[in-house]
C-alpha cells in the first residue's frame, strides 16, 4: 500500500481545480483543508469535501491540519509567504508558477525549503505532456545532432476579449508580470527541459496593449501588466532561441508551439497535438539544403510510451514524496526560471543584452 498523504490547498481559486483533480486520480491522497480569503471560493469545495477544514487564515489551518503536502495556488504576490508557512508546518510544497515576485523571494523560498528539509516542486505542467517528453528523448539521444536554434510561441486570446473583466493577473503589484510570468516561464522551462541547454543571456521587449478594464464589481482598473512579450536567448552551446508570447492574440485559445533544429534535422511539438510530434531527421535530410515545410511529417507517439508517462506533475511529485527516484521541477528550477524572467525584464528597461 502506498504511503497515505494528506494535502491542503492554499488559494482556492481557478487553478486549484487542476491540482485537486490531479490528486484525485492518485491512490491514498486526501484533501484535509482549503484556505482562501474569498468565502465564495471556499464554498464550492465545501460541497465536494465537507469533511475537510476551511479557513481564511493559513497559519491557523496548517497548525490544525498538519498536512503532508501543500499546493500553493494563490496569486503570485503571496507565494513566498504561504510557502514558508507550509514548510514551517512540516509539509512538502508544490507551488504554482511563477515561483515568486523576484529572484530574492525565490531564493528565500528555496532557503526555507532546505532549512525545513522538505521537497519543493514548481507546477510546470508541460513537463508531464507525452509529446514534450518524447521530444526530450529524441534530442537527448542525439538524433537531431547539435542543437542550433529554437523557436517557441505561446499564444492565447482570452485577455483580449472585451467581455473579460479585470483580474488580479492584470495588476503588477499582485502578479509581478503579465504574459511573461504566466506563459513565458513555461516556454523557458520547456526549452531547457527538452534540450538540456542553459540560457546564458537574453534581450527582450514587452508591451501593455490594454487600457482600463472593469472588475466583476463594476469598478474601472488600469491594466499594468504586459500583454505581449518577445525575447531572444543565447544558450550555452551557442544556439539561439526566439520566444514570443501574447494573451491578446485573436483566435488562439491555448497555442503552445516549440520548434527545435539541429544540424541533422528538425522537431516540432504543439500542445494541441499532445500525442504526436513533427520530426524529420537524418543524414539525407541534412545533406540537401532545399526542403519544404510540408515534408515534416506528424508522427503519432508509440502507445506504450504514452501509457508509461505521468499524467500530471502532481503524480510525479507524490512519487518523489513517497521515496521514488523521479525527476520533477524543483524549487532550484523555479529560482533559475525567476532569474531568466528578471533578466528579460532588465533588458526591457536597458534595451541591451543581459546576462542570466
Amino acid at each position: 500500500m502506498p504511503q497515505p498523504l494528506r494535502y491542503v490547498i492554499l488559494g482556492a481559486g481557478g487553478i486549484s481545480q487542476f491540482h485537486v483533480d490531479a490528486y484525485a486520480k492518485l491512490p491514498d491522497v486526501t484533501p484535509v483543508g482549503f484556505v482562501d480569503t474569498n468565502p465564495e471560493a471556499l464554498e464550492r469545495w465545501k460541497t465536494r469535501f465537507p469533511e475537510a477544514a476551511f479557513d481564511h487564515d493559513p497559519v491557523r489551518l496548517l497548525e490544525k491540519a498538519r498536512p503532508d503536502l501543500v499546493s500553493v495556488c494563490s496569486p503570485n504576490s503571496s507565494h513566498a509567504e504561504l510557502t514558508q508557512f507550509a514548510f514551517a508546518a512540516g509539509a512538502h510544497v508544490m507551488c504554482e508558477k511563477p515561483m515568486a515576485m523576484s529572484v530574492e523571494q525565490a531564493e528565500e523560498m528555496e532557503a526555507a525549503r532546505q532549512k525545513a528539509d522538505r521537497l519543493g516542486a514548481i507546477h510546470f505542467t508541460y513537463r508531464s505532456v507525452a509529446s514534450v517528453r518524447f521530444a526530450r528523448e529524441i534530442i537527448r539521444s542525439g538524433e537531431l545532432g547539435r542543437i542550433q536554434r529554437m523557436n517557441v510561441r505561446y499564444l492565447q486570446s482570452w485577455l483580449g476579449s472585451e467581455l473579460q473583466p479585470f483580474v488580479w493577473r492584470n495588476d503588477i503589484d499582485t502578479a509581478g508580470s503579465g504574459t511573461l510570468g504566466d506563459l513565458g516561464v513555461h516556454m523557458i522551462d520547456v526549452a531547457g527541459f527538452i534540450t538540456g541547454l542553459k540560457p546564458l543571456r537574453t534581450v527582450g521587449i514587452t508591451q501593455t496593449l490594454l487600457g482600463k478594464r472593469k472588475t466583476a464589481a463594476g469598478a474601472e482598473r488600469q491594466v499594468t501588466t504586459d500583454t505581449n512579450a518577445s525575447f531572444l536567448m543565447e544558450y550555452d552551446n551557442g544556439a539561439i532561441g526566439t520566444f514570443e508570447t501574447s494573451q491578446i492574440a485573436p483566435t488562439y485559445g491555448n497555442f503552445f508551439h516549440v520548434e527545435i533544429s539541429g544540424d541533422r534535422g528538425v522537431l516540432r511539438v504543439c500542445n494541441e497535438q499532445d500525442k504526436s510530434i513533427g520530426l524529420l531527421a537524418g543524414a539525407t535530410i541534412s545533406r540537401y539544403g532545399t526542403w519544404s515545410n510540408e515534408n515534416v511529417p506528424s508522427i503519432t507517439l508509440p502507445s506504450y510510451f504514452v501509457n508509461e508517462q505521468p499524467k500530471s506533475m502532481q503524480e510525479v511529485f507524490v512519487k518523489a514524496i513517497r521515496g521514488e527516484a523521479v525527476e520533477y521541477a524543483t524549487f532550484a528550477d523555479g529560482v533559475f526560471s525567476q532569474r531568466c524572467m528578471a533578466a528579460v525584464q532588465e533588458s526591457v528597461g536597458t534595451g541591451r543584452w543581459t546576462n542570466i
